[in-house]
């Protein structure tokens, strides 16, 4: 077959935007990644895993269900020998999980099931449980939401009754409305969960605690009395395939009153129960979580926009009418085109801007587990409140982006070897676990309306919300610009636009709330605050990132990237994501959209122009990537091409069996004798 222009013409686009770049994008590299050690331990992965055929996942779409969790075990396998073969510590394990991207049995054992252990255990229960997951002797997994209790934690049904007689728990499922459901790991793979159960002594109920439940005999993985236990079924879109999420019913199952996780709240030998320092102690576990899942939404809509970046570079579509003027007769590139422009380098900021403030929120978090540490919570609801706001934000955009990535692509972004259906189908279900999205904006809302009662007390407001001070500068009036679109700019006065924003939403919510309003009358007015409380914390933590590299030699040259990245998320935000509270609060006037929105196209332009070295930047393989659209080279149409070759519907064997079936159609009734064909 001839190589036609088109195909060669590919390579060329996609290294001529390559060669464009105004920075160094092995510098910009280090700086996402973490630096010289995070890269080693990066590249000591992918040396351990990209040429092990375990885990090539080239077959996967082709395979069904039973075969893909066939595969998933195998890989989770093979992952195990490699963290003791290679005396991997704690963090290696969980960024070797991380690595590998890949929905497993065993993810949660490691990102969930251990860390809550080490976490809400006692010394003694750290020192037998942990160090048995440790080692893989037992695979866990965390087990709260219920077939009728998701977000609302504190109505879970599943019971643990103290039997002080025999000095154990009874964990009991009432009815199926309790049975613990979508439970990672547990449909087939995990021996022990952590289980979230109302805690009853005697009458009295001291509401959820966590329990270490024996599900399956590590010896041949039968149940143990009293257990039934299996796997949900197919999830939403084919994602999560190559996970168990399962389902469990206790009947009336004893447990030792050690298996409790203690280290916060006790309940002793006589039956009598000792409160936590402070009530939301166990909170720690989940804001960890929630951290995770924030970093997780920028590195997977980075893998997104990088794939849609790429082949919209290489993809050429139509010829507009500039375009004719160059005499190439090429068509013009897909990337070129405003509308493009506009939905694809919105979210390259928005992923940006998620990988800078999950390491703030990582900062915040060290820190607060420190503290908790010797009992001391003053971190905590502040730490909590953000992680929520910046968790239901960022799910919610990343899933959104990855979606509009893949109608960026065009049609060929429907294709599973686009990559990109892949990572929205896994990703989208962020929305609701960990906390459904609109019930967690209640959780940030309540908190904001503390700290605005705190303020008008005179006492200090936390780090996260010092905005609210705004409220007592010009508290109704529009921000006065004498030049919108140069002052926009500042980032000073970003931040003061955006605070003054979120504060009036918030006093605006506490006027309702005052006014009479009900709460639940108020869910709109709480996703509206707690978006616009994440929204300044991400502004403010880009501001900070530039700031930050401006006077360090080995980054300096990537301050003014980074700057117009941080602008485009800022510009975006305000002209279009959020533009309605930025007017419904009186924060901007109508009259300076025309001159911002001019600032958001030469902002726009810029970052534009480093489309594919910013992309590039993210430092994804293509192995990372597994996409035949999005490699590195360009040749889109070529690895698209390649792959569906290897269908085995194309096979000669599977032909076969489907040929005999269209020939039954065809045939039926003597149709071609009677159609005279």
């Amino acid at each position: 077959m001839t190589l036609n222009k088109t195909l060669v013409q590919m390579s060329t686009d996609i290294e001529t935007a390559r060669n464009k770049s105004d920075f160094s994008t092995e510098s910009m590299y280090y700086l996402l990644r973490g630096g010289p050690k995070a890269i080693e331990q990066l590249d000591y992965f992918r040396n351990l895993t990209q040429n092990d055929p375990v885990f090539n996942k080239s077959e996967v779409p082709f395979l069904n269900r039973q075969e893909q969790l066939q595969k998933a075990l195998q890989i989770s396998k093979r992952l195990i020998e490699l963290m003791q073969e290679q005396d991997m510590n704690e963090s290696q394990c969980a960024a070797l999980i991380e690595h590998i991207d890949f929905a497993l049995p065993v993810t949660l054992h490691f990102k969930a099931f251990m860390p809550v252990i080490k976490n809400q255990g006692t010394p003694k229960q750290v020192d037998k449980w942990y160090n048995a997951a440790r080692k893989c002797a037992i695979i866990g997994c965390y087990a709260q939401t219920e077939l009728s209790h998701g977000s609302n934690v504190m109505g879970l049904k599943t019971e643990a009754v103290y039997d002080q007689n025999s000095d154990e728990f009874i964990i009991h499922t009432p009815d199926i409305t309790a049975a613990k459901w979508w439970v990672g790991g547990l449909g087939v793979a995990c021996t022990h969960a952590v289980v979230q159960a109302q805690l009853l002594i005697g009458a009295k109920s001291f509401g959820p605690h966590l329990f270490i439940v024996p599900i399956r005999s590590p010896i041949d993985l039968e149940p143990f009395k009293g257990i039934t236990v299996g796997d949900i079924g197919p999830k939403a879109y084919g994602g999560f395939a190559t996970s168990d999420n399962g389902f469990v019913l206790f009947d009336k199952v004893r447990i030792p009153r050690d298996n409790m996780l203690m280290k916060f709240s006790q309940v002793t030998r006589d039956g009598k129960y000792i409160a936590p320092v402070h009530s939301k102690m166990s909170y720690g576990s989940m804001v960890k979580i929630r951290v995770d899942l924030v970093e997780e939404a920028g590195w997977r809509l980075g893998k997104a926009v990088t794939i849609a970046v790429r082949y919209c570079t290489v993809r050429r579509q139509f010829q507009a009418p500039e375009s004719k003027l160059d005499n190439s007769n090429l068509e013009t590139q897909v990337i070129s085109y405003s509308s493009v422009k506009h939905r694809l380098m919105s979210l390259l900021s928005t992923a940006y801007a998620l990988i800078v403030s999950s390491e703030a929120m990582y900062t915040k978090f060290n820190t607060l587990t420190k503290q908790l540490e010797v009992n001391n919570a003053t971190m905590l609801p502040e730490v909590h409140a953000t992680s929520c706001a910046l968790k239901s934000w960022s799910t919610r955009h990343s899933a959104d982006g990855m979606e509009e990535c893949r109608k960026a692509m065009g049609g060929h972004g429907f294709s599973v070897f686009s990559g990109v259906s892949e990572l929205f189908a896994i990703f989208v279900p962020s929305n609701t676990y960990e906390g459904d999205n609109f019930v967690l904006s209640q959780q940030v809302a309540r908190f904001l309306l503390k700290q605005l009662n705190d303020m008008s007390k005179g006492k200090q407001l936390t780090s996260t919300t010092e905005y609210l001070n705004t409220l007592t500068e010009e508290p109704t009036d529009s921000f006065k610009f004498e030049n919108p679109y140069e002052q926009i700019l500042d980032p000073r006065i970003q931040l003061k636009v955006f605070g003054r924003r979120t504060a009036r939403l918030v006093a605006s919510l506490d006027k309702q709330l005052k006014s009479g309003r009900a709460w639940s009358d108020l869910n709109v007015e709480c996703w509206a605050v707690s978006t616009a409380h994440a929204e300044y914390f991400i502004l403010q933590e880009m501001i900070r990132k530039v700031e930050a590299v401006r006077p360090v030699a080995e980054y300096a040259k990537l301050a003014d990237t980074l700057k117009a990245v941080s602008d485009l998320f800022c510009l975006f935000t305000l002209n279009y994501s959020s533009s309605s509270t930025f007017l419904s609060t009186f924060t901007i006037h109508p009259s300076d959209l025309d001159m911002l929105n001019g600032q958001y196209r030469t902002i726009l332009a810029k970052v534009a122009n480093n489309a594919i070295p910013l992309t590039d930047s993210f430092g994804f393989t293509d192995f990372e990537l597994n996409t035949a659209l999005g490699k590195k080279d360009g040749r889109a149409y070529e690895h698209f091409w390649d792959v569906v070759q290897k269908n085995p519907v194309n096979s000669k064997a599977e032909n076969v069996k489907l040929r005999k079936l269209v020939l039954d159609i065809l045939h039926r009734g003597n149709t071609l004798k009677v159609s005279k064909l």
